[in-house]
């Protein structure tokens, strides 16, 4: 019914993503930026800018390398949902 779909907060993120978030400012999916499993937020607003994200597994690989968010929710982070 075009609702997002729940990332776990912690959920590997392939690296074209993140450079996509970071080199394209229209791509925003709350699911990612915001968190809190995607409910509510289907672009992230800009205050979010890309979220944090540390590399995970195979750092520098352009084809494997993953990311994990660098402080996920339920760890003092609050979601905040757009209006």
């Amino acid at each position: 019914m075009g609702e997002t779909r729940d990332i776990p907060p912690d959920a590997q993120i392939h690296n074209s993503v993140i450079k996509r978030m970071k080199s394209c400012p229209e791509y925003r999916p709350g699911n990612l930026i915001v968190g809190g499993g995607g409910r509510g937020v289907r672009k992230a607003p800009a205050r979010y800018k890309t979220g944090e994200w540390v590399s995970h597994m195979w750092p520098g690989d352009h084809v494997k390398e993953t990311f994990v968010r660098k402080n996920p929710p339920g760890d003092g982070c609050e979601r905040h949902s757009s209006a």
